[in-house]
Formats: structure tokens, C-alpha cells, sequence
């Protein structure tokens, strides 16, 4: 017998749960500010006899009331003292905070995913961002501050991220304890403001998920914070009659004036308790032909400021691998030990099936599939050797049959001889293999009872939340509505936030050489989910395939060329060949030289102009990586001296520091062409350069051959670029800080001194040192080295690069592929 648990079946268990009636267990009475016990606080107030129900719409009511007879507004013990000290902390830096409020809550992944997506867009905007939750570890919202904590790994005591559980709270409104929640609320609030300038609150769900906008709205008026409705759009309309008679067709119906009235209503409560409403922000809305135009036009109607509409995505919900292990209590036994493991247990679940009969029967009935992120779940008894062995090669060959993990049933690990055959195999085993505690149809019902959830484990729905954000929310009407008039200070997740919208927008191709290096497989795949490049891979289809689906990564959209088999390998011949018979190279050499160097061939690509840019570097050397380029794409005729620069990330700003990677010491005329292509870097990725050649003395304050040096590549860069803003020689003090280069830059106005956005070091060894010595000192985040000065784009990566280098080494190298194909300094470039 096989038996399949589909996405129906999970769902209709799903329903068939009854939920868990609401008992408080406190055995002494409850200090709401100390969050300990007390004699103070009478045992009838925090406890009902065990097993006492307290009923939802009773807790709701009495906060109804509160708001209607205005009794929020009582002032609390200690106001004018914390006015005095909130006045002190707006003057100190402290900018502020918005409430989100949910409005409709419908299933907890979905709302979680929204507040990750916001709170990532937020650090973009202003670093340092807090999140704060008034009562949080709640049966239907689950522990958000222990989630908040790990993703965004913010450094703010968990104990100070929120003031009361939700038991707590529901003691305090029950017995009419109102006062005391808000005290505590404001309490720990005021004690999570000191590490943050800006905070995040998140309001709270009833556990029955219905309309909790009158307690949420005592709170935020009590935080004096303005609030942002963020509503469920299917959830929304799910109860109306049109719903049903449509069929679920939205397209058919106008959702959209129910998901308008239902922010409508939410807000006018809030209003009721004085809380000014910052905008709306939907989540979950129906894909229809219409977009969101009527959601706008319906909202600005009702004078809210629109954020935006994030559609339904089914990968939110997806049940992952980390799901089944939560839900089951299960021991990984095998998989769990690898670098990616991380991955494979990310992997989306897309059929769930018992295996009973033979494995040739089973492997027939695995669906095919290319997307290694997504697969089977198999449940066979520990027993069952042949299974498991079955599905371990399955999973290490590069077939397109994807199986995302296996449980063994029984709570029994496989017989010492399968375990030692298993842990003595060649390589390490990357399916994840779980060891679930109860018999095959327990461990069938646990799972059709379960729900998704996201977790700081869930990686890739955390990624999923943040792209799907900015796709779909404008950061600038973000910035505006949340900040005012505040300008932006920028700091490295806004400047490489620019840097991927720059890259989503050109589009271009990027060839990556080592095709089937792990790092740059998952690179590839982040590429390919951001869409920030068109990508090429170079290496045998096999090899990158198997990897890509040891990795769970998934390359649909990528190009991936054998060097041997490529359809343009003549012509890739031709140029090598072309560029190297000087040097004596005859053809058949060309060709093996691109048939057996993977960074030739990417190379000639890009010569050819099948290939915008390259980037290799994880598994080569610089000068592997750089020397086919000097041969075959070859210098800007203007600018013939390849250089480098970095782009330092500082907490308020960035600098361009160049070259830190290539010239050793350079004369003064390799020196001022280091400064323009530097400048035109930089322009490129959007930093206004003023360009400081810098020297250990500035201005004629002191004479040597160094200082000499850095004058006459002052002068040239004058000569030949009167449009730049250049000054030198430049102390490095004198270049960023204004105070001290109006002591030192005396007797003329300087566009460049105390303000320069561009730093040219005399040597390699003051560049690379003082580049190094910033991001140790600082923490600057430092991206690059960015090659400048070949007709088109190639950038060498560190042989410790990470995953995430290598995305921004790709998404730079489009843009600045980009830039030259608009730029004047293309005319005369490479065909």
C-alpha cells in the first residue's frame, strides 16, 4: 500500500483541530513590571481556580469600553517624568516608532513574514532599527521576539524586547487591571528605547485571531506611537457572501471594498484612542488583472496613505524539512552534519508519501522535478534499509527527481550494520534523514494536523519575505510616510540595496567561470530568486547540476555552458587567437587554452559581447583571474592601467578607496588615471566623487618626492577631466573632515576638502593597509575590490569569499556593465 498526505489532506487536518481552551496555571500572584511574583498582587487578580476559562469577547469588551468612555486617557502614575525624559531622548536621537497593528490575522507564517520583510526595509533606511512587543509568546502569533532576535541579530537583552506574555496580559484584563498592563508595557518599553533610535512595535493577536484593535490601540496610544495597518487581504474578505458565491474567483468580485472597509474600521478605533494612522499595508492579496490600482484608489479615497500590496505567495506557506522535524520531535540521523545543511532542511515539501512497497515501485512514482529547493517527503519504517539506501543515492545523483527528506518511523535507528554501511560511504550523506519517536500512521496524523511556521531557521522564506517587500513597497514612500522630512543617511544595507535595484534594473548578463564551486552555486541561485542578473555557468552540466541539488539550490533561468561542447567555441578561438598570435599562439592552442581554462572561456564570452561581464576569483588567483582579461578584452584605450577600488561602507556614509589591489607604485601618470577611473567608479554606483589624492602632507606644507608625485597626478587629472572636483595633495584628515581642513586648506575655497567621497592612496601599500585597518577599526563594511580601466567589467573574488561576496560582486559587476554601455568612455571600447 502507498498512501499520499497532499496539500488537501494537510489542510484538512489542519481543520479538524480544536483549540485549546484558555487555563491559567499561576500558582501565586503576578508583578506585571517585575514580571515576578508577588504578595502584593492579590492571588484572585493573576489566578482563576485552575482550569478557569477567560472568555475572548469578555477581555475585548472591557477594552471596548475603556475606549469609550475615555478612561485611556487617565493619566498614569510617573507621566509627566517620563515626558520629560521622552523630550530628553528625541533631543539625545531617539526618532521614534511605529505599531503595527494587524488588522486580520490570518494564518501566523504569513503575518510573521510581512513584519520580517518591514523590519528588513526599515534597517535599510534607518540601521539599528528595535523590535518591540508588547505581549508577546502568544498561542497564535507564537514567540515573534525570539524570531526578530536571531534574524536580524539584534543585541537588545530578549528580557527588554517585550513587557508580558500573553497569560499575563489576559490576567491583568480580566480582572480589570488595565493600569497595571499599561505600566508594565510602558515600562519595559521605555527600558527597550535606550538601545535603539527608532523602534518597531508589534501589536498583539487574540489567541482566536479576532479584532483585538481596542487593546492594541490603549497601547499605542499609552507608547505614543502612530500606527501602521497591516492587513490580511484573503482573510479579510474570507466570511463575505460574495466570497463563497464567486467561488474563490477574486477576480470576479470586488475584494478590494471589503479588504478598504475592513482597514476602515480598524482605523476608526484606533482613532478612538487618539492614534494617529501612518498608512496601510496589505499582504496575501488575490492576483487579479487589475493589480493593486483599485486597492489604491480605494485607500487614498479614505485618506491613508498606501505602502503597497505584497501578493499571496505559495512559498510562504510551504511546509519545509525544518517543519517535519519540529512537528514530529524528530532526531535528524543523517544529512544534519553538512556545511548546507541549512539548505536541505529549507527544502519546500511538495508531496508527502508512505513507502510499503518496492523501491524500483517507489522511485516511479516520485514526481520529476529541476528545482532541487523543492520535493518528496518519504516516511518509511527504520526497517526498511532499502528505502533509506534507495533514496540517500537518489538524492546524491543529478537525475531530476528531487526528494526532500525521509522519516523513519518507530522511533528505532536502522540496524548497526545500515548505520555503519551509511556513515563510512565516500561522502557525507546531504539527505536529511529524521527519526520520528511514533509509529508510521501517528507520525502520519502529527503531520496532517500540522501548520508552517517561520522560523530564524527558515531561510529561505526569510529571503522569500524581504525580496517579495521590495518588490512590492516603495522605500521611498516607506521613508516619507515612517520619517517625514528626515534626510536618509546612508550606510551599507541602503548602498547595497541601491546596488541590487541598480542590477535589477540592467539586467545584465554575468558569466561566473567556476561553475560548479559550491559557494558560487548558491550565489548563483540567490542571483537567480533576486533576479538581479542574467547568469551563465561554465563547467560540465553534470557536475553543477549534482552540486546544485546536494546544495538545494535551484538554477532554472541559468545558462550553463560545457567549454568542450559550446556552440560558439570557434568563434571564442578566433579571439583568443587573434589577440595572441603576436605572441606566437597557433589556433589549436587557443583552443585548448579555452577548452581546459575556464576563466579564458568566460573571458572570451564576454569579448564577444555574449557576456556583459565576468566574475571568478573564489578557487583562482588574481592574476588567473585578471591576465585572460588584460589579453583578450584588454584596457580602455584612455585608461590603459587596470586598477581597483572598495567601497567602504561607514555607519553614516560611503567612501571609494583606490587602488588597494593592484598597483604596487604607480608613477604620477598611472597615479592620475587611477583617480578618473576611480571617479567614474564610483559615479556608477552613485557616490558623487570628489576626488582626494592624498599624501602625508597637504597642500605645499611640506616637499618630497612622494608629495611631488601626488601633485603632478593632481595636475594631469586637472588637464585631462576639468569636470572632475580633484584636490591634492591631501592629508586624509584634511579630505574627510571639514573642521580640520578649514585649518589646514587655508586661502581658497575647496569643493573636495573635508568632504571627499573619493580617496587615492599614493601606493599599494598605504591603500591596502589603510583599507584593512578602517573596516578591523570600524566594522566598515568593505565591498570589492571592483576592477576598473578594461573595456568591459571583470572582477576578481577573494579566495575566502562567502556566498553573500559574491552576490554583490555579481550584482556590482552589472551595474557597472550597465554604466559602460551608456558611459562616453565606451567610445572606441571592445564590439
Amino acid at each position: 500500500m502507498l498512501r499520499f498526505l497532499g496539500k488537501k489532506a494537510l489542510e484538512h487536518g489542519a481543520k479538524q483541530r480544536s483549540s485549546r481552551p484558555y487555563s491559567t496555571s499561576h500558582g501565586r500572584g503576578w508583578n506585571p513590571i517585575t514580571r515576578g511574583c508577588s504578595a502584593q498582587v492579590a492571588p484572585e487578580v493573576a489566578v482563576a481556580e485552575p482550569g478557569h476559562l477567560l472568555d475572548p469577547s469578555h477581555v475585548r469588551q472591557k477594552a471596548s469600553d475603556l475606549v469609550a468612555s475615555g478612561a485611556f486617557r487617565r493619566p498614569i502614575s510617573g507621566s509627566a517624568a517620563r515626558q520629560q525624559e521622552q523630550a530628553a531622548r528625541k533631543a539625545g536621537g531617539f526618532e521614534g516608532s511605529i505599531y503595527l497593528h494587524h488588522s486580520d490575522v490570518g494564518r501566523q507564517v504569513n503575518s510573521a513574514a510581512l513584519s520580517v520583510g518591514l523590519i528588513h526595509a526599515l534597517q535599510v533606511l534607518r540601521p539599528g532599527v528595535g523590535y518591540f512587543r508588547p505581549i508577546d509568546r502568544t498561542s497564535h502569533g507564537g514567540n515573534r521576539v525570539d524570531l526578530m532576535k536571531k534574524v536580524f541579530h539584534i543585541k537588545t537583552p530578549p528580557e527588554d524586547m517585550f513587557a508580558l506574555t500573553q497569560d499575563q496580559a489576559y490576567s491583568l484584563l480580566a480582572a480589570d487591571k488595565i493600569d497595571d498592563l499599561l505600566e508594565a508595557v510602558i515600562s519595559a518599553y521605555e527600558r527597550h528605547k535606550r538601545y535603539h533610535d527608532f523602534v518597531v512595535i508589534e501589536g498583539t493577536s487574540m489567541r482566536d485571531g479576532s479584532n483585538t484593535s481596542p487593546i492594541n490601540g490603549l497601547i499605542a496610544s499609552a507608547l505614543e506611537s502612530p500606527a501602521l495597518l497591516l492587513t490580511d487581504c484573503i482573510a479579510a474578505s474570507h466570511h463575505h457572501p460574495k466570497h463563497h458565491e464567486a467561488g474563490g474567483n477574486f477576480e470576479a468580485w470586488d475584494f478590494e471594498k471589503e479588504a478598504t472597509s475592513c482597514i476602515l474600521d480598524h482605523a476608526r478605533i484606533m482613532k478612538q484612542s487618539s492614534v494617529d494612522i501612518a498608512g496601510a499595508l496589505l499582504y496575501r492579496t488575490p492576483r487579479t488583472s487589475r493589480g493593486t490600482s483599485r486597492l489604491r484608489e480605494y485607500i487614498a479615497e479614505a485618506g491613508i496613505p498606501f505602502l503597497g500590496a505584497l501578493p499571496a505567495d505559495k512559498s510562504l506557506e510551504s511546509f519545509q524539512v525544518e517543519d517535519v522535524r519540529r512537528v514530529l520531535h524528530a532526531q535528524v540521523l543523517y544529512g544534519g552534519d553538512t556545511p548546507h545543511a541549512a539548505n536541505s532542511m529549507a527544502t519546500e515539501i511538495t508531496k508527502t508519501m508512505v513507502a510499503t512497497l518496492h523501491l524500483a515501485e517507489i522511485l516511479t512514482l516520485i514526481p520529476p522535478s529541476d528545482d532541487p529547493a523543492r520535493g518528496a517527503l518519504v516516511i518509511a519504517h527504520a526497517s526498511r534499509p532499502d528505502i533509506l539506501l534507495g533514496m540517500i543515492d537518489l538524492h546524491e545523483t543529478h537525475l531530476s527527481t528531487q526528494v526532500a527528506a525521509m522519516v523513519l518511523t518507530g522511533g528505532a535507528p536502522p540496524p548497526a550494520e545500515v548505520d555503519e554501511l551509511i556513515r563510512t560511504r565516500p561522502t557525507r550523506v546531504s539527505l536529511p534523514v529524521l527519526l520520528a519517536p511514533k509509529a508510521t500512521y501517528d507520525t502520519c496524523l502529527e503531520l496532517a494536523k500540522a501548520d508552517s511556521e517561520l522560523h530564524a531557521t527558515s531561510t529561505r522564506k526569510i529571503e522569500r519575505a524581504e525580496v517579495m517587500f521590495h518588490e512590492h513597497v516603495d522605500m521611498r514612500v516607506l521613508n516619507q510616510v515612517l520619517f517625514k522630512e528626515r534626510p536618509l543617511r546612508m550606510n551599507p544595507k541602503l548602498f547595497q540595496h541601491g546596488i541590487f535595484e541598480k542590477a535589477r534594473a540592467a539586467q545584465s548578463h554575468v558569466v561566473l567561470p567556476e561553475g560548479a564551486e559550491p559557494r558560487t552555486v548558491q550565489a548563483a541561485g540567490e542571483v537567480l530568486r533576486r533576479s538581479l542578473c542574467q547568469l551563465t555557468l561554465v563547467g560540465k552540466p553534470d557536475d553543477i547540476l549534482t552540486e546544485a541539488k546536494q546544495l538545494r539550490v535551484d538554477l532554472t533561468g541559468a545558462n550553463i555552458v560545457n567549454p568542450g561542447l559550446a556552440p560558439n567555441l570557434e568563434t571564442y578561438v578566433d579571439i583568443l587567437y587573434e589577440a595572441r598570435k603576436s605572441k606566437g599562439m597557433t589556433r589549436a592552442e587557443a583552443q585548448e587554452l579555452l577548452v581546459t581554462d575556464a576563466n579564458y572561456f568566460g573571458t572570451a564570452m564576454v569579448a564577444a559581447g555574449h557576456a556583459d561581464g565576468m566574475v571568478s576569483g573564489a578557487i583562482h588567483t588574481t592574476a588567473n583571474t585578471v591576465r585572460p582579461a588584460l589579453q583578450i578584452i584588454k584596457t580602455l584605450p584612455e585608461t590603459p592601467i587596470v586598477s581597483s577600488v572598495f567601497f567602504m561602507c561607514l555607519p553614516d556614509k560611503v567612501l571609494v578607496y583606490g587602488d588597494c589591489a593592484i598597483n604596487t607604485n604607480p608613477t604620477a601618470e598611472e597615479l592620475a588615471m587611477i583617480a578618473m577611473s576611480s571617479a567614474d567608479t564610483a559615479a556608477a554606483f552613485g557616490v558623487e566623487p570628489r576626488v582626494a589624492l592624498l599624501s602625508y602632507a597637504t597642500g605645499d606644507s611640506n616637499t618630497g618626492p612622494l608629495i611631488q608625485k601626488v601633485a603632478d597626478a593632481t595636475a594631469i587629472v586637472h588637464e585631462r577631466r576639468p569636470d572632475l572636483m580633484a584636490e591634492g595633495p591631501l592629508q586624509y584628515d584634511a579630505a574627510v573632515n571639514m573642521e580640520i581642513a578649514k585649518t589646514k586648506v587655508k586661502g581658497k575655497a575647496s569643493e573636495v576638502a573635508g568632504q571627499a567621497t573619493v580617496l587615492i592612496f599614493p601606493d599599494l601599500n598605504t591603500g591596502n593597509n589603510t583599507y584593512k585597518a578602517v573596516q578591523q577599526s570600524t566594522g566598515a563594511v568593505a565591498m570589492g575590490p571592483v576592477l576598473q580601466g578594461l573595456r568591459r567589467p571583470v572582477n576578481d573574488l577573494s579566495r575566502g569569499c562567502t556566498v553573500k561576496d559574491i552576490v554583490t560582486t555579481i550584482a556590482m559587476t552589472g551595474v557597472q556593465a550597465a554604466a559602460m554601455k551608456t558611459s562616453s568612455i565606451r567610445q572606441g571600447g571592445a564590439a
